[in-house]
């Protein structure tokens, strides 16, 4: 009899039928949800009340639901690769991670086949829960053996269970983050429109890998964005859990609950975790990659090889950037396997498998790409696509920049007053640009404004400050490479770009390495200093400060509790945020026969009219119009040919862009592409060019009817 059938015998009867009460209403209270939703509909966004707040309940039981489904996935996938686990967090992590991966490529396959419908995924779901069912005993032992190893440390466990409920009621309010409104949640939710994946011309940054986003369009299809956020904080703890497990395999448990707590003490991981964003996703997939990898290097069993294999080609399924941190994965590799003088062929015929393998997982992101743009990795390196249609696709040229140029003249000629103030004000903002120099490192933390682009409170992780005193310790070579893995992707990345964000990738690693010399650090000092014992804690707790802080000065700032008992509505929230002060008065003072153009106003999440997005900083929907026609009023007819009768005007993008710069930007710098032979200008030239024109269109062929101190509504004429 397992110890658990014994537990449960022992416990008296009382217990046992309370445990029982609570099931009972904990299933009617998720019934009534689900109920709730359905019958609210479209109406969900005015509800408050008790309505209100059993729609807000959905979106958590959406989140659990979808995730018991993949959890249930990767638990039987790990039973046929026989691994063999060290304790349950490192099971449920690795199964988590694993159905993730494998149920997003197979919603992509039912989205290329054209069947990214209601029906057709609660079926795949469906089928997928009942192929793994007989596996579930086992995983729902998994679950009591990881509740009752948490709850023997009831401290602790409480900690972590209130610094959850923090972080997950900001979680619960609607998106409202400027990259999620961008493309992570406007994308998936034209595909779950159009039943299908399809090329997105209209929003570039569509086209990169969507792994993760093949869930969130799921939850899309289930009408809740708000889980899709859930789902992504869920994936945050799995790779803290994943750190934990790590630590308990490879050093001890004492410095694994030191890195479960640490991982989340950086405004950096929250602030990510609690949107749509996928740089901690990310970070997760590829520290389980090289997790396996180090599992397959101290116990070489083949398994956890093929293991770490699949996760990077997942990883490669998230995001570009991936394939830096698998290139250093695959050092660690040849290092440590020529280390213990494996032959020099076996080890390049294992090493060749591992990366095609890898990359055949991957392949249908880029695939797609290649056939759809010639370009495996568009928009990057070729630029957006100048024509499409049924002739194929179409550049950016030389000939084209020498038409926008003819169009940039004739503004300069018609408005020159205007032009020059545009002019002034690029320069100007260009003047005030932070000088950055993101390979000294010391600088992430001691001016982290300066390395962030419009995004409160994603700061650092203060606790890597402690990592240079490594050299006065004696490590283990798991630390040493987890650090030597995450200090190279460090300087890989700050060698082109500057944003913070671009490193989160390396947190797993080195959060593990920081707790591993806080508590190095603690045992050595101990006989010396009684209070020593406590370094740790006081390092951690410490570091959350600012981490709490920013989570209670966002809650007062959302008026939170008021959304999520019912007091505001979904409507009320959003019309409190700037960005949707012009979708307001589109969705609802303009006819259902509007179609919108968007040129500066970079969100459109929300717009509930069809809409022609504005994703990046060059307005290429506006440049595109401008090559095709040689003059303005033929603008105009084409875009009422179109069928446009509004756009939404951002002029501030324009000023925004040049005080930020290209350089250093990352997917911005990418998408920028000097034509052969075009004339060399100046960074601010484009951006100075685009803006002219688009006010002399404004000037002579566009009405306002719509303005606030950021977005102007204008008529077509």
């Amino acid at each position: 009899m397992h110890r658990e059938e014994q537990t449960l015998m022992a416990q008296s009867p009382a217990v046992i039928k309370t445990t029982r009460v609570a099931a009972v209403l904990g299933a009617a209270l998720c019934i009534a949800a689900t109920l709730t939703h359905i019958y609210l509909g479209a109406a969900a966004e005015d509800a408050t009340g008790v309505l209100a707040v059993l729609d807000h309940l959905f979106d958590l039981v959406a989140a659990v639901t979808l995730s018991s489904v993949l959890l249930s996935v990767g638990n039987s996938l790990t039973k046929r690769f026989s691994l063999q686990f060290i304790d349950s967090a490192e099971h449920l992590a690795f199964s988590f991670f694993l159905g993730t991966g494998v149920v997003g490529l197979l919603v992509l396959l039912m989205g290329l086949l054209g069947l990214l419908r209601g029906w057709a995924i609660l079926a795949l779901l469906l089928v997928a829960l009942a192929l793994t069912a007989r596996d579930l005993p086992q995983l729902w032992q998994s679950l009591i053996r990881a509740l009752r190893t948490a709850f023997e440390a009831k401290l602790v466990t409480a900690v972590f269970i209130a610094l959850f409920v923090l972080i997950l009621v900001r979680t619960l309010l609607p998106p409202h983050v400027a990259d999620e409104l961008i493309y992570h949640l406007p994308v998936p939710q034209q595909f779950v429109q159009a039943g299908r994946v399809f090329p997105s011309y209209d929003n570039s940054l569509g086209n990169m890998p969507f792994l993760v986003h093949m869930i969130y369009a799921v939850f899309l299809l289930a009408g809740s964005d708000v889980a899709a956020k859930l789902f992504s904080l869920f994936l945050a703890i799995a790779t803290a859990v994943s750190l934990y497990a790590f630590c308990c395999r490879f050093i001890t448990r004492r410095v694994g609950v030191i890195a479960l707590f640490a991982f989340f003490a950086s405004g950096m991981i929250v602030e990510l975790a609690i949107t749509t964003r996928i740089d901690v996703s990310l970070a997760g997939m590829l520290f389980a990659c090289t997790y396996a990898m180090i599992n397959y290097l101290s116990s070489r069993s083949r398994a956890w090889f093929w293991f770490s294999a699949v996760f990077a080609g997942f990883s490669l399924g998230i995001k570009h950037t991936a394939a830096l941190w698998i290139f250093l994965a695959g050092i660690l590799y040849l290092v440590e396997t020529i280390r213990s003088r494996e032959s020099i062929g076996k080890v390049l015929k294992y090493g060749v498998i591992y990366t095609f393998l890898a990359l055949a997982v991957a392949s249908p992101w880029y695939i797609k790409n290649a056939i759809w743009f010639h370009n495996p990795i568009y928009p990057f390196v070729t630029g957006e696509v100048a024509e499409f249609g049924p002739n194929g696709i179409r550049y950016f040229n030389a000939e084209d920049e020498r038409k926008l140029d003819a169009h940039f003249e004739a503004a300069r000629k018609a408005i020159p007053d205007v032009v020059a103030a545009q002019q002034q004000e690029l320069t100007q903002a260009a003047s005030t640009r932070v000088e950055r120099h993101p390979m000294r490192l010391w600088e992430f933390f001691f001016r982290p404004q300066a390395y962030l682009m419009a995004e409160p409170y994603q700061f650092p992780n203060y606790l890597f400050l402690v990592i240079p005193l490594i050299v006065f310790l004696k490590p283990a070579r798991w630390i040493w490479w987890l650090l030597i893995l995450g200090l190279g992707f460090v300087f890989s990345v700050t060698a082109t770009a500057w944003i913070s964000r671009y490193l989160v990738p390396a947190y797993p690693a080195l959060t593990i390495v920081a707790a591993y010399v806080l508590d190095a650090l603690s045992r050595r000092l101990s006989p010396r200093l009684a209070i020593a014992n406590r370094i740790p804690v006081y390092a951690v707790a410490l570091a959350f400060i600012p981490v709490i802080t920013a989570c209670v000065a966002s809650l007062r700032y959302f008026h939170s509790i008021e959304y999520l008992t019912g007091i505001v509505s979904h409507h009320e929230f959003l019309t409190r945020l700037t960005f949707y002060q012009p979708f307001e008065f589109v969705n609802r003072e303009l006819p259902s026969t509007t179609r919108v153009m968007m040129i500066g106003a970079q969100m459109n999440y929300g717009l509930n009219r069809p809409y022609y997005a504005d994703e990046s900083w060059f307005v290429t929907k506006w440049r595109r119009l401008l090559v095709a026609n040689d003059s303005l009023e033929a603008v105009n007819e084409s875009l009422k040919q179109q069928g446009f009768t509004h756009i939404i005007y951002s002029p501030g993008l324009f000023p925004f862009a040049a005080q930020m710069g290209l350089e250093g930007t990352g997917g911005m710098s990418l998408l920028a592409k000097r034509e052969d032979g075009a004339v060399p200008r100046t960074p601010e030239y484009p951006l100075l060019r685009n803006w002219s024109t688009v006010e002399l269109y404004k000037e002579r062929y566009l009405e306002p009817v719509y303005s606030d101190d950021n977005f102007e509504v204008l008529r077509i004429k």
